[in-house]
Parts: structure tokens; C-alpha cells; sequence
């Protein structure tokens, strides 16, 4: 090995430990503004960010624990296949994401997933588009809190909807072969309707 190649190497090698270095040196000097943000941030989530979650953490545990999955299952199987390409518990997970806000969808795909209601390819479909902030987070932190105007939050709400949208609906060719194995790997009939007639 030449001795370019072994500095080349050892420069690599020396990458994190110099950045992890630079950091805490940053943090020392300029210690004033660092300590000023992190208690702005500490007071932001304590105040605006928790209280607006923390409901719809208990809410939606507790709705999953109740029929009201499999009910939207085989009810929005219709609408949630041939636009977005997932099953039609997806739109529960959709639903509660814009309703409750982050990381309330990425928690119900996740446990879409462990309970093998969807599959992985169909779990990622669906984190493209459910995760998203929630109107109490985008109108009243934002909107109210930092812009001072109401308005503005409700446009950023429903932009932010338009966009997850949008998003949905490109990932539906994510994996688009794989509809009919999502189909059968879920625990209940929701995709009968769907197999054949939307078949992407």
C-alpha cells in the first residue's frame, strides 16, 4: 500500500472523531446562543407541541383496540386501492395522521405492519403519505404562535394536505407488482374487490 493511500485512509477513518470534536468545541464557544435556543425549543414542545399529541396518542391507541379498523378495511378498500394502491385500513392510518399529526400515522403503519395487516412494501407506500403534521401543530403553533395570523396557518394545513396527497398518489407505483401477495398477506378479506379491477 502506497503512503497516499494509507493517509487516504487514515483521513477517512478520522472523519467522525474530527466532526463529534468540532461540535462540542461550537457548543463551548458560542455556549450563550446554544443555551438560549435549546431552552426556546424546550418551552415550544413543553407548551405547544406536547399537549397537542399527547391526546391523540391515548385516542388513537385506544380506537385500536376497537373494530373500527377493519370496519374502514372493507368500507374505503374501494377508494384507498385504485388511488393510493394500499388496503383500505390504510385510510385509518391516512385519517388519524392528518387529524392527530406526526408521528401518529407512522405509528399506526408500524403496527399495520407488526400485526401483518400490510406488508412492508404496502407499510412504505403508506408512510409516504400518512405521516404528516397535524392541524393543532400547523393552525396554532405556526399559524398562531409564530406568524400571529390564523389564516396563514390554514393554508399551510391545507397545502400540507394537498402535498401528502400528491405524494400518495406517485408512491402507488412503489412496488406495484406486489398487490396481489399485499392482498393475501392480510388477516381479513378487504381486498376482494380490488385484485382484479384496480390491479395497477
Amino acid at each position: 500500500m502506497s503512503k497516499t493511500n494509507f493517509v487516504t485512509i487514515k483521513l477517512k477513518n478520522l472523519i467522525i472523531p474530527i466532526t463529534f470534536v468540532l461540535f462540542t468545541i461550537f457548543l463551548v464557544v458560542f455556549s450563550k446562543s446554544n443555551l438560549s435556543a435549546a431552552k426556546e425549543g424546550l418551552s415550544l414542545f413543553a407548551n405547544s407541541v406536547l399537549p397537542s399529541l399527547l391526546p391523540f396518542f391515548i385516542a388513537t391507541e385506544l380506537l385500536s383496540y376497537t373494530g373500527i379498523i377493519e370496519v374502514l378495511g372493507r368500507t374505503l378498500n374501494r377508494f384507498m386501492r385504485p388511488i393510493f394502491n394500499v388496503p383500505g385500513v390504510g385510510a385509518f392510518a391516512f385519517i388519524m395522521g392528518i387529524i392527530s399529526g406526526y408521528p401518529i400515522g407512522a405509528k399506526i403503519v408500524t403496527n399495520f405492519r407488526q400485526n401483518g395487516i400490510c406488508t412492508k412494501e404496502e407499510g412504505e407506500r403508506l408512510l409516504a403519505f400518512t405521516n404528516n403534521s397535524g392541524p393543532l401543530f400547523i393552525i396554532g403553533t405556526v399559524g398562531i404562535s409564530l406568524f400571529f395570523d390564523t389564516r396563514t396557518g390554514i393554508l399551510l394545513f391545507l397545502s400540507h394536505i394537498l402535498a401528502c396527497i400528491s405524494v400518495g398518489i406517485v408512491f402507488r407505483f412503489w412496488k406495484r407488482n406486489n398487490i396481489k401477495r399485499a392482498c393475501n398477506a392480510l388477516p381479513y378479506n378487504v381486498c376482494n374487490i380490488s385484485t382484479k379491477k384496480y390491479k395497477s
